[in-house]
């Protein structure tokens, strides 16, 4: 592949191997050289690992997200019960999830996300003072067991895998072990059952 020309699309984004290490990345900026490469791509990470020889079981499974504004912070962590599942992003931001269902009038996302916004602020404490700004649909990347991937590959060295659900929820506790990992070298237990290493097809080399 000529990689020197950078107006190129098909060039984007792709990890560059040498022998059975990684050394880099080339992006849309020009390659940049690296020891480790964290892939934490989400739904993209099973695309990016076909070129090295091995596949990701991780497929996108679709979620309604309901972004709201709020004059003021409603929640400080995150709520989810029988009724919603919400989690404030920003003192005046909420943001809530609903399981997708279909593209029909009465169950697509824009009605789902409508009924789950007027719920919201039904039930929740200071939810009248909400404002609707976006209803969309997100994809979610979902490892095949439901379990997260996490850490370096066994046959490639420095490259090393993130990819679960919810992220959003996992990414402060899964940073810090992951950071223990890459920058001190060591297995954290509490990642054992995370490797790649339990798909017994993950590699096609």
């Amino acid at each position: 592949m000529d990689y020197d020309r950078w107006d190129r699309e098909a060039y984007y984004d792709e990890i560059k191997k040498e022998g059975a290490r990684v050394v880099g990345v080339y992006t849309s900026d020009g390659f940049i050289e690296a020891d480790v490469i964290v892939l934490a791509t989400g739904t993209a990470l099973p695309e990016l690992c076909k070129p090295l020889g091995f596949d990701v079981p991780v497929a996108p499974s679709p979620s309604i997200l309901i972004r709201m504004k709020s004059k003021e912070k409603l929640i400080h962590t995150l709520i989810s019960n029988s009724k919603f599942e919400v989690r404030q992003l920003t003192d005046t931001t909420l943001i809530a999830a609903e399981d997708y269902m279909d593209e029909s009038e009465e169950n697509g996302p824009d009605a789902i996300g409508k009924r789950a916004f007027k719920i919201l602020r039904r039930h929740l404490k200071g939810g009248e003072t909400l404002e609707l700004e976006s209803i969309k649909v997100g994809m979610r990347p979902m490892p095949e067991d439901g379990y997260p991937i996490i850490g370096f590959h066994d046959r490639i060295k420095g490259l090393y895998l993130a990819v679960m659900h919810s992220a959003i929820t996992l990414a402060p506790v899964i940073s810090r072990l992951a950071s223990n990992e890459i920058i001190d070298n060591v297995q954290m237990k509490e990642l054992e059952s995370c490797r790649l290493s339990r798909f017994s097809f993950s590699d096609r080399t």
